[in-house]
């Protein structure tokens, strides 16, 4: 009888545990990084970084598949990221592209919700 009780309160611990790592999961949210750089009829690739880090490249080739966020970007080319609900500093800089004597870079701040799909349109008319 006196197991039973720390038994039941480790028991108790796990359960509180697994369900705070389900809350942490369920606020996420989706950053979709698209461009118009195609038009620009050249091989692109642009490496971008989200809070200083690097998140991943974008590139012709960066296709995805998410009903979310599908609608917004009918071209289907973009780097999709899961993160955390929360505000991101993002940072792109295109690296591959002697179609035009400029290299494009991006900078600005985004708020990524729970459960939505966040956009940043990477223009190259917009430099």
């Amino acid at each position: 009888m006196k197991l039973i009780k720390p038994i039941l309160v480790f028991l108790m611990f796990i359960v509180l545990s697994s369900c705070e790592k389900k809350q942490d999961d369920s606020a996420k949210g989706k950053l979709l990084f698209y461009t118009n750089s195609s038009l620009m009829n050249c091989v692109f690739k642009i490496d971008i970084f989200v809070d200083g880090e690097k998140a991943g490249t974008l590139d012709a080739s960066s296709d995805y598949v998410d009903n979310d966020c599908n609608c917004e970007n009918p071209t289907g080319i973009g780097l999709l990221i899961n993160l955390k609900k929360g505000t991101y500093n993002y940072s792109a800089n295109e690296i591959n592209c002697i179609a035009t004597n400029k290299v494009n870079s991006w900078i600005g701040q985004i708020n990524v919700k729970q459960n939505l799909c966040t956009l940043v349109f990477l223009d190259i008319a917009k430099q």
